[in-house]
């Protein structure tokens, strides 16, 4: 297995959006920002205490997680690593915008830093682990491992993870799914369109077709996607050393009804 398109998936991604003039580029921001509420609420209410909160976002795209915990007092400190030289660039710009200054947005395959820094929180959100895992064949087990390293041991990895069982059924037998959406008036992508089938590790190959609301122009990108239901995540946190708690989804996804949340923490080491 081998699927290194998933490093590429998200290039350019956002880098229509990076040099918008100052006054769209902050409404875009401020979109941004608002779509965070319910992994903000779920932080607050399932992870944070008192203390802030040193934190690492796997994928972290334009950075829009950890800049809104700063705005909202729950960040200590943290890193965001993003393969997307177009995301980083974005989230660059969006930091200075906002005055965030606590987060260091990082261009760099995670698995790469070999640091020994250690996090109160890692946070891998919209199905971030489920692009990982499918890069080569040992990957699961590699992100996991890094994770253990990085994590304090009284830390806490927040995933967000999609059960693709129904969608894996209606693609067997070589079927197709194609979908599309629209996307708000301040995005400058008008739509989106997409594709989905299986591949021969069963892994759902997902294409994507971006259309600019400006000019109708579009950018494609695929990723290759591992689907995980409930209980095999938590059997896989399990194997790699540590507890899992479920929790429903609350959000904006549009893959809403599939979607689900996990805290996952390092079981403790009998003395």
């Amino acid at each position: 297995m081998k699927n290194d398109v998933n490093l590429r998936s998200y290039e350019g991604v956002e880098s229509v959006q990076s040099v918008l003039a100052d006054e769209s580029f902050k409404k875009y921001c401020n979109k941004k920002l608002e779509s965070c509420f319910y992994d903000l609420e779920f932080i607050k209410d399932n992870i944070y205490t008192s203390r802030k909160l040193n934190t690492c976002e796997i994928g972290t795209g334009n950075g829009k997680l950890l800049f809104a915990m700063e705005q909202n007092g729950l960040l200590r400190g943290g890193i965001g690593y993003e393969v997307s030289k177009s995301r980083c660039e974005c989230a660059e710009r969006f930091k200075k915008l906002m005055g965030c200054n606590l987060s260091q947005i990082v261009n760099q395959n995670f698995l790469e830093d070999k640091s020994k820094r250690k996090f109160d929180l890692i946070i891998a959100v919209d199905i971030v682990i489920q692009i990982i895992s499918p890069l080569y064949d040992n990957a699961e087990e590699d992100m996991f491992q890094w994770i253990d390293e990085h994590l304090e041991n009284d830390g806490a990895l927040f995933l967000e993870l999609v059960d693709y069982s129904s969608t894996i059924e209606t693609l067997k037998g070589n079927q197709i799914v194609k979908t599309w959406e629209e996307f708000p008036k301040a995005d400058t992508y008008r739509y989106g369109l997409y594709s989905r089938r299986l591949d021969a590790d069963g892994n759902i190959v997902k294409d994507k077709i971006f259309i600019r609301r400006d000019d109708g122009e579009p950018w494609t990108s695929q990723n290759v996607v591992k689907s995980y239901s409930r209980n095999e995540i938590c059997d896989v946190l399990d194997k790699y050393g540590f507890t899992c708690e479920l929790y429903p989804y609350e959000g904006v996804n549009n893959e809403n009804k599939d979607y689900y949340r996990v805290i996952a923490r390092k079981k403790q080491k009998m003395e």
